[in-house]
């Protein structure tokens, strides 16, 4: 196994490993964040602003819920911070999962699923986040699919298609 060279750059000064991270890292953010906001909307009657205000609070606390606008891009900072950071453990966690899970579709699903285990287990309770109500699966549910299918799924797609061009480009090297 090789590690991704970070630095080797093409024509336009990015190297393709930190392309394919800034896009799954900023797809998946987008892809999750709104996902977020229409779910906290229509289950919760919650706000956009009420999203990130409450995900700023696991930073500062129950002051984020009077703030403003800056709260709000505190929030949004912090949620693509965390996104960016599952998106670089998997992107070098990769190589050496895919001779054990060759169905990228599966295998996308499975690390949304470890997203929302991670996120809910251990980065929520370890925050300053007002408490929450027991865990309740049924309520659970639509978070699970959201880290499934928005977070887990584009991000292992677009690692796999970084990883599959470059292997092809190892075997022929004219591709």
């Amino acid at each position: 196994m090789t590690t991704p060279a970070l630095t080797t750059t093409n024509n336009n000064g990015l190297s393709p490993a930190i392309k394919t991270i800034l896009l799954a890292g900023f797809l998946t953010g987008l892809l999750d964040a709104t996902a977020a906001m229409v779910q906290a909307y229509f289950w919760n009657d919650v706000t956009p602003d009420r999203v990130w205000k409450y995900v700023a609070s696991g930073g500062i606390g129950k002051s984020a819920f009077t703030g403003g606008g800056g709260i709000v891009a505190l929030g949004l900072f912090f949620h693509f911070l965390i996104a960016f950071l599952f998106t670089v453990t998997f992107f070098f966690l990769y190589p050496v999962i895919k001779p054990y899970a060759p169905h990228i579709i599966i295998t996308g699903i499975l690390w949304g699923i470890v997203v929302w285990l991670v996120m809910h287990f251990v980065v929520t309770p370890l925050s300053s986040v007002p408490p929450r109500r027991p865990f309740d699966f049924v309520r659970a549910l639509p978070q699970i699919g959201i880290h499934m299918f928005c977070v887990g799924l584009p991000m292992a797609l677009v690692i796999h298609r970084y990883y599959s061009t470059r292997m092809k480009r190892m075997v022929h090297p004219g591709f």
